[in-house]
């Protein structure tokens, strides 16, 4: 017996289907599975089924009930983990189509599909944003500097171009605050232009309360500047390319941001879970379609970052082990891939955990 299961979003419901017979379109797809091997299971959320049925073709279709998280189980894996069975368990047609008979590079493009698909989602949903709302090009012009800031400080004048912010280098006024949100409480070295001459200077920026696009209370860094006037532009070509640039800062920045929250440089609060997903898609909903629009493309990009994260169960700790596996040229044994899973799982469930934890403390 086959087992197909699918799901609408990696944090929702769990919908799955289970086929006793192979239906014609898995007889379409053979030649396919035969490449890539079969799909077993690919399963939002936990649980004993709440609801179900069966479609013409017999393939089973049912909700679960706990909303958390997700995985796909492919042919001839033993559990959630993708930890293979045995082989000798497996009858010929299974081994035949088991995913874990095939090569690894074949392997590795299946499980890289999931994170490529969130960022051609981000992509497109960006791009939406950017042609609907237009986008800035600002010149990284000093228009005024704030009193007491940290550039006020550090010497910057209004009429000053910055040119480089550490290692980064500065064409638009909009990658200083990109620069700045992603390096938190970091001494920064300002290389800026003044009468063209070149100068220096270090500053730190200073932490402040302010409001996001939904109007929420939030800390941000800052170093006290403002811009001169913004230049708005709406081209297709211009959103389109703006769009991956923002996806790939948005990934990077994620990824980031992490590792300076296990490293202690940002605060484990700011981890956040489905309640705070819930949160923001109402705000966004109350500020229109093309808010809602921005939120996927955002929390796109964030799972395709968190899901290429070398962590075991997710689908970068599978591309690690199969860069492992082809440097020792040797599959890894199955002992240490259930060790792997279960670590995997602590590791998972303990941010779980931690972003409902955060969830629930923000609503008091």
């Amino acid at each position: 017996m086959q087992v197909v299961e699918i799901v609408i979003l990696n944090n929702t419901y769990k919908i799955s289907c289970e086929s006793g017979k192979k239906s014609h379109l898995l007889r379409l797809a053979n030649s396919f599975d035969k490449l890539v091997g079969s799909v077993s299971q690919k399963t939002g959320g936990f649980g004993p089924e709440i609801f179900g049925f069966n479609d013409k073709s017999g393939t089973r279709w049912k909700l679960s009930a706990v909303p958390l998280g997700g995985y796909v189980k492919m042919l001839g894996d033993t559990n959630a983990a993708s930890v293979p069975a045995d082989q000798k368990e497996l009858t010929e047609e299974e081994n035949l189509y088991s995913f874990h008979t095939k090569p690894r590079y074949k392997k590795a493009a299946v499980v890289f599909a999931g994170p490529f698909a969130n960022m051609i989602l981000a992509v497109i949903a960006f791009t939406i944003f950017f042609s609907t709302a237009g986008y800035y090009r600002t010149p990284p012009v000093i228009s005024d500097v704030i009193e007491g800031s940290a550039a006020k400080q550090a010497g910057l004048l209004p009429g000053d171009t910055i040119t480089q912010i550490n290692e980064h280098k500065i064409k638009y006024f909009e990658d200083i605050s990109r620069v700045i949100m992603s390096n938190p409480k970091t001494r920064m070295e300002i290389k800026y232009s003044r009468n063209n001459e070149e100068h220096r200077t270090s500053l730190t920026p200073l932490t402040i309360e302010s409001r996001d696009v939904f109007g929420n209370v939030i800390e941000r860094e800052t170093i006290g500047i403002i811009s001169v006037n913004t230049l708005k532009q709406s081209s297709f070509l211009g959103a389109v390319s703006l769009s991956v640039s923002e996806t790939y800062h948005t990934m990077c920045l994620t990824i980031k941001a992490i590792f300076q929250i296990i490293v202690g440089k940002r605060s484990a609060s700011e981890i956040g879970g489905p309640i705070k997903i819930a949160k923001y898609s109402g705000q966004s909903a109350k500020k229109g379609f093309i808010m809602v629009v921005y939120l996927i493309a955002i929390i796109s990009a964030n799972l395709a970052a968190i899901n290429l994260l070398p962590i075991p169960l997710l689908d970068g700790g599978h591309l690690f082990r199969y860069i492992i596996e082809a440097v020792i040229r040797r599959d890894l044994s199955l002992k240490y891939q259930k060790y792997e899973a279960t670590f995997g799982a602590f590791i998972l469930f303990l941010l779980m955990a931690i972003a409902i934890s955060n969830d629930i403390r923000s609503l008091f």
